[in-house]
């Protein structure tokens, strides 16, 4: 069975960013040949991938994430800093995994999202894409 009809059946999309079903499909399609990959809880605007090898740098493939969806970054990772700002202003206890998972993060550099998303990928090999 082909693993992207599932993709196809939900009409999977991001009109927000001009992609339409067969756009991710061979985004999918080009990381599958490169890392294998398979795919899971498939909606209308977002889904979940799950990669069985990684490159030991995760720059291009975090590049490649970006490009097909730029709210990985823009609307999460990116958004991570001022998260903490609000936890720590409010005395909200910060989890101590996620310490770990943000120790030694500059989150003066404009690119520290991507370093998160580096960081994620290593951790779970796998990445939730969405588009609103």
């Amino acid at each position: 069975m082909d693993k992207y009809q599932v993709l196809r059946d939900k009409s999977t999309n991001a009109p927000n960013y001009d992609l339409e079903t067969e756009d991710i499909i061979k985004w999918l399609s080009k990381w599958d040949a490169q890392y294998g990959i398979s795919i899971d809880n498939v909606e209308e605007d977002a889904l979940d991938i799950f990669f069985l090898n990684l490159p030991e740098d995760l720059t291009e493939l975090s590049i490649d994430i970006y490009k097909l969806c730029p709210d990985i970054i823009d609307q999460h990772f990116g958004c991570i800093g001022d998260l903490l700002e609000e936890m720590e202003a409010s005395e909200q206890d910060i989890p101590e995994n996620f310490q770990e998972f943000v120790k030694d993060i500059d989150f003066n550099d404009e690119n520290y999202g991507f370093e998160l998303l580096k960081r994620s990928l290593a951790l779970n090999k796998s990445v939730g894409l969405w588009w609103d």
